[in-house]
């Protein structure tokens, strides 16, 4: 294996540095760092981009972690509006999304977890808005606007950060109010789907030392999937199916931003508060072959789209410098995320039928309904820090941190037989009136400036997390104890879940009574039950970093490091506890200033040992007819993973007017050993025969190679004017969309296999794939101004993100449905600047 590593890694470095390629970033430096003079120009060289990913402001190419950093104007160039356009432009990045509770889930380097969005499960990929941990990758924390920079960190952070981050972090800085003068600036852009938004800044300094500033973003734009025509079946109710009104896939989000900036010369205080809303609509699962005559881009759905999500935070970060060489920081943060929502669960897979002898057929189960009846995720966290400033023989940073996080939801899901108003089949409600997180950690780093050229960095970290469910109740059809009833599934117009008690999250109690009152005076007596989800956990963890890095040129750096990472155990559904995760990284790399400052050469290449991988799935139980008789998510611990790989990111000016970008990554993962059971397929066994052992099976979402490349080249205009064309191709190799990676018979004993209808693998795997981004800009004489037109996605590829199989667990022939990434889209923009 390291034979490979290195031959791989040669290649690459290899190949790109000898391709001249580049990318050039222009990040502004931090208020109050050091600011890095613009280049002139005619000197040709790319601008220092100055980050603070060490909690120092320090210059990218003399910062010894594997770390991209991007300004709002570069966002703005790229398109990149929130987290999951990131995911082209970063090496090792990548991510899906989920439908009903609208996440984003973040997987870098291979790690990460498709489940990482509910109130039970932390993601891998740490967020951090102006240093404060975001837990719920929703809402405001993932929209990226009038943003000073967004620096995405590779490799386990904890020694630095106060919440831990197990295989890295995107650190998303606001921009700060300024001092200098009044400055303001608009943007407006209309585009396909009917897309409208604006976007703006203010910035006034009241005094010599007080600035404020507020921001704001408006985005709208229609659902890209149309609806087909209700099916014309004798016995159907076609009002039952949504046929006009708004789509799914849409979005329309607004976001505000208030902040000020004080400074008494010794102390700095930046507060600042953000409200977001989201009335957009869900995604959807399409089939990933339509029926015959009806469009890619559209679904047969029984319920109608809605998304009514908010979020609001305070942050706040004061600095006193005791010393000139002494600074103490608080960082304190309080965030609320919530709201409801309605999705379509089954995609419209299958349609009522007349048989051979006109009866009408029914699908078993194949109507589902997905709702979010009530949401609210409370976030508290307070973190202190004492460091060194200035120049030192060693630069040190010492901190305490703290967060409590409660959680509540009520989550209803409704399935029935065929469509909207077809017989029962099942319901449950998941009433979570109270989970709690308290994460505590103690952190230190230090850095041992050896002699002028070599540096020795050591860091240590404690975690201590504990997390609760207090009062968690599951309602379900047919529950314990109930499911000995001769009633159950006989219940053809029993209501279900979504009338009862639904204008909050609810008493359990209650619902539960008014359901079984419901069921008894249908004369079906009690066919509910309930399970308790009452479970504590406790978790501790002792982390560290080692790194040591050279300048073995003026403008060569090299570093290595080994750094372990900490992710603490779940509470789950039914009192159940999981295990922690652990990671322990390696990595070598260099960082390089090239031809007279005209090219910078990243290059990072390591190796991931990662243990107790917490693995999220539903384990749904069917009877002998295909009914439902338990549903329940469930997180198991695989034996690990482990993962390699080699990053690149070059940035040149091939000429004073020519600019060639470039991020690639070639990369491996393995699972370790995991018996479990894929129930998209199959449905739960007791004597066994349908587990599988994932030994060997790659990680999902990690192409072994994939690339970004960006050019664009200024025409100027003797008024001093330019127009810029700007083309962007992203490649990537083939990858899985779970980490089943198929449904592959060698996983199986040889008389198991027997009967099983093996799906293959093409479900599941998302082929090797190019999409294109062209743009073509003009700017006026003084930057004041300036129009971009631009088209995203141009050969209109289909990129799924995610992908499952309707109706197989039901004994019907399994139709392959997947979420995807947008079709083709174009746009106008419009700026303007004061």
């Amino acid at each position: 294996m390291k034979r490979h590593v290195f031959a791989a890694g040669t290649a690459l470095a290899s190949g790109l540095l000898f391709a001249t390629v580049a990318q050039a970033q222009d990040t502004a430096a931090p208020q109050g760092a050091p600011r890095a003079a613009a280049p002139a120009a005619d000197n040709g060289q790319i601008a220092e981009i100055i980050v603070t990913a060490t909690k120092r402001a320090t210059s990218l190419e003399k910062t010894p972690i594997a770390i991209s950093a991007f300004s709002q104007d570069s966002l703005d160039r790229n398109q990149v509006q929130d987290v999951k356009g990131l995911a082209d432009f970063v090496p090792s990045l990548h991510f899906a999304q989920q439908g009903d509770q609208g996440g984003i889930l973040l997987t870098m380097r291979g790690i990460g977890n498709d489940s990482a969005y509910t109130e039970v499960a932390d993601p891998e990929v740490a967020m951090y808005v102006d240093g404060i941990y975001s837990p719920r990758a929703q809402g405001a924390s993932v929209l990226m606007y009038d943003m000073e920079r967004v620096e995405v960190l590779r490799g386990p952070q904890g020694t630095l950060f106060g919440r831990n981050a197990t295989v890295g972090a995107i650190s998303l800085i606001t921009a700060k109010p300024q001092f200098d003068a009044f400055h303001a600036s608009v943007e407006a852009v209309a585009g396909s789907y009917n897309r409208m938004g604006v976007k703006g800044m203010v910035n006034i300094p009241v005094t010599d030392n007080l600035a404020v500033r507020a921001a704001f973003i408006t985005d709208r734009h229609d659902g890209y999937i149309d609806y087909q025509d209700a099916p014309d079946v004798p016995g159907i109710n076609r009002s039952a199916y949504v046929t006009s009104g708004k789509k799914y896939d849409a979005g329309n989000q607004t976001s505000a931003r208030l902040s000020a900036l004080w400074d008494l010369g010794r102390f700095h205080w930046n507060l600042s508060g953000e409200w977001y809303k989201d009335t957009g609509s869900p995604i959807l699962q399409l089939m990933q072959t339509p029926r015959a005559g009806e469009k890619f881009w559209s679904a047969l759905v029984d319920t109608a789209p809605e998304t009514d999500r908010y979020s609001w935070g305070i942050r706040s970060n004061m600095s006193y410098d005791l010393t000139d060489k002494v600074e103490a920081v608080y960082i304190a943060g309080f965030s609320r995320v919530g709201g409801t929502a309605d999705s379509d669960a089954d995609g419209g897979a299958y349609v009522p039928y007349l048989d051979d002898t006109g009866s009408l057929v029914l699908p078993s189960g194949q109507f589902g309904e997905n709702r979010t009846a009530y949401s609210r995720y409370d976030f508290w966290s307070h973190e202190v820090q004492l460091k060194s400033t200035g120049t030192n023989a060693v630069d040190w940073i010492v901190g305490g941190y703290y967060s409590h996080e409660v959680n509540k939801i009520r989550f209803d899901i409704d399935q029935r037989n065929g469509y909207r108003d077809g017989t029962f089949n099942w319901a449950g409600s998941f009433i979570q009136a109270d989970r709690k997180i308290d994460s505590r950690a103690a952190f230190g780093q230090a850095v041992w400036h050896a002699t002028d050229k070599i540096n020795l960095t050591g860091g240590l970290r404690y975690t201590k997390d504990t997390k609760q469910d207090i009062g968690g109740r599951n309602i379900t059809y047919c529950g314990a104890p109930n499911n000995a009833n001769p009633n159950c599934y006989a219940t053809p117009n029993l209501p279900g879940v979504f009338n009862i008690a639904n204008n909050g999250a609810g008493n359990a109690t209650d619902v539960l009574d008014a359901l079984n009152a419901e069921s008894e005076a249908l004369g079906y007596g009690d066919l509910w039950g309930i399970s308790n989800n009452d479970t504590k956990g406790s978790w501790h963890k002792l982390t560290w970093l080692a790194r040591a890095d050279m300048q073995v040129t003026p403008s060569t750096m090299v570093y290595g490091s080994v750094s372990t990472g900490f992710k603490s155990g779940n509470i789950e559904d039914g009192g159940l506890l999981a295990g922690p995760e652990t990671l322990t990284n390696y990595e070598i790399g260099s960082k390089s200033r090239l031809f007279g400052g005209r090219a910078t050469l990243n290059l990072a290449a390591y190796y991931e040992d990662f243990k107790g991988y917490q693995v999220n799935q539903a384990v749904t139980t069917r009877d002998d007819d295909g009914n439902v008789t338990a549903s329940q998510i469930i997180t198991t611990n695989a034996k690990g993973a482990k993962a390699w790989g080699i990053e690149a990111e070059l940035a040149a000016r091939l000429t004073d007017n020519d600019r060639l970008n470039l991020a690639a990554t070639y990369q491996h993962t393995e699972f370790d050993t995991l018996y479990t059971v894929d129930n998209r397929i199959y449905n739960v066994e007791a004597d066994g025969s349908t587990i599988e052992n994932l030994k060997g099976n790659e990680l999902p979402h990690a192409p072994h190679f994939s690339m970004t490349g960006s050019y664009e080249h200024d025409f100027l205009f003797g008024s001093g004017a330019r127009l810029t064309p700007r083309a962007t191709v992203h490649y990537e190799t083939r990858s899985w969309l779970s980490y089943f990676n198929g449904d592959v018979a060698s996983r199986y004993d040889a008389d198991d296999q027997a009967g099983k209808g093996l799906l293959g693998t093409g479900f599941d795997k998302q082929k090797a794939y190019a999409k294109v981004d062209l743009g073509l800009s003009y700017s006026s004489p003084d930057d004041r101004y300036g129009v971009e037109v631009f088209v995203e996605n141009l050969t209109d590829k289909r990129i799924r993100t995610g992908a499952s199989v309707a109706g197989a667990t039901s004994g019907l022939t399994p139709v392959f449905m997947s979420n995807y990434e947008p079709p083709r889209t174009w746009g106008v923009r419009l700026r303007a600047k004061i």
